[in-house]
């Protein structure tokens, strides 16, 4: 059996910023089927960029994974590859939330649930059998006689060290040098799934589970070798929901990458008041080659946090923001604006408040129902039909009725928080520049974010 796995292109804040990393999750789907015996093909339209070409013929199934963002170009890649006589499966961050509307279009066989490997691979063989015997695969959907029928879920994968590296030999990793991290090319890693948190504005717990399950030191070791000896890459971006959600564990890796004289630099994502409990971690980060750290500051209103159920203090982010500038660390805060009681005043005010904190890049979102979401549980009776199907959910623009404003007053705001805070003073202007030769982001990657925050 032939199968190919498509990742459409990115598009809104990804598309905008300019940002191109290899598609970790169908790399993880490839490596795992290919170990079981199945030639698979990875295309990579982020980096193709066109869909028109593309040959369905020579292949038996075709598995597209997309988020909300990608949802109807998912679809057109499906619809061309079911006229082409393949077998459709779809799975990713968005469809299993949304499986039912995805299935009536008939142009999806398979919708995978949650965690894709083992799932993946037992429909795969099902689907090679012919006998369709689809009932015993947890953690899918489908249709049959009119109706979705939707299996058990499947339980997460408690090993992720049986799950093989990302198939990154089916890719050009050259492709995906532009990228990069104070001038060196970068490329993301996964050290754990899951996170015990539960924002209100985020699936990951729902998707992954609030366990969070942890690859070994060793794995984790083995795999940047990997990435620094064969492909070529000093810098890494860990991409875990948390990464610092068990300090031993990162100082244990800390401590490998020095030992093994790893001459990396690094990004990761962190919860900023588990960064605050222990600044001798934050330390050890930075001797094994942390340059950045992205923390989810959010806003300064502790209603708006409440709401986000984001479970943090604000006095604790202006004093994780003191302590990592302390350790010569980069910061990137993220703000989410337009929470369900905000108005413009308290809009202004997170402004207000990003400049004061003086981060390295401030990065501010319109508050944005994704499905699986609380928040979309309690706005999905507001949003707008004339921004579907989901092309809007981008978190550059308001795609539900709000309380207080106006999706064009939400979206200037949104446009005037970057401005504002990139121009706030003659310093700020001459670190932005520095900052986008440095990252080799280009002055027109940053025109296109800003045009994209406006005009959409």
């Amino acid at each position: 059996m032939n199968i190919l796995l498509i990742n459409p292109a990115p598009t809104g804040t990804l598309k905008a910023t300019g940002v191109l990393f290899p598609p970790l999750g169908i790399l993880y789907l490839a490596g795992y089927i290919e170990r079981e015996g199945y030639r698979v093909d990875v295309i990579d339209l982020a980096v193709r960029k066109r869909q028109k070409g593309l040959d369905f013929k020579k292949y038996d199934l075709v598995g597209i994974s997309t988020d909300t963002t990608r949802h109807r170009q998912a679809l057109r890649l499906a619809e061309k590859a079911k006229k082409r006589g393949c077998t459709v499966v779809m799975g990713g961050p968005h469809p299993g939330y949304v499986d039912e509307e995805i299935l009536s279009t008939q142009k999806v066989d398979f919708i995978v649930h949650g965690e894709g490997e083992i799932t993946f691979s037992e429909l795969v063989s099902a689907v090679q059998k012919k006998d369709g015997n689809f009932d015993s695969i947890k953690g899918i959907s489908f249709f049959h006689k009119g109706q979705v029928v939707r299996t058990p879920p499947r339980p997460f994968l408690e090993d992720l060290n049986s799950l093989p590296f990302p198939a990154r030999h089916l890719i050009d990793m050259d492709d995906y040098r532009r990228t990069k991290l104070g001038g060196r090319p970068i490329t993301p890693l996964i050290t754990s799934r899951g996170c015990p948190y539960r924002c209100a504005f985020c699936a990951s717990s729902h998707f992954w589970g609030t366990k969070v399950r942890m690859r070994s030191v060793e794995a984790i070791l083995k795999e940047l070798e990997e990435l620094y000896g064969r492909y070529h890459f000093n810098a890494v971006a860990f991409l875990d929901d948390t990464f610092n959600v068990f300090p031993q564990r990162v100082a244990d890796l800390c401590r490998g990458i020095i030992e093994r004289k790893l001459d990396l630099w690094w990004w990761c994502l962190s919860r900023a008041d588990l960064l605050l409990r222990n600044e001798r971690m934050v330390s050890e980060m930075v001797r094994a080659g942390a340059k950045s750290i992205f923390i989810g500051v959010e806003s300064p209103h502790p209603k708006t946090l409440e709401e986000l159920k984001k479970g943090i203090d604000v006095e604790d982010m202006i004093q994780t923001v003191t302590m990592l500038k302390r350790n010569g660390l980069e910061i990137h805060a993220a703000y989410i604006l337009g929470g369900l009681r905000e108005t413009a005043k308290t809009i202004h005010e997170t402004i207000r408040f990003a400049k004061r904190l003086d981060t390295n890049v401030a990065q501010f979102s319109i508050l944005t129902p994704y499905p699986g979401t609380a928040i979309y549980e309690q706005v999905k009776d507001r949003i707008f039909q004339w921004r579907s199907p989901w092309s809007f959910f981008d978190m550059q623009h308001l795609v539900f009725k709000h309380d207080h404003l106006s999706f064009i007053r939400m979206e200037w705001l949104l446009l005037k928080a970057h401005l504002l805070y990139y121009t706030r003073s003659k310093q700020a202007i001459q670190d932005l520049w520095h900052h986008i030769r440095k990252h080799r982001l280009g002055i027109r990657t940053l025109l296109r974010f800003l045009r994209d925050q406006f005009w959409g």
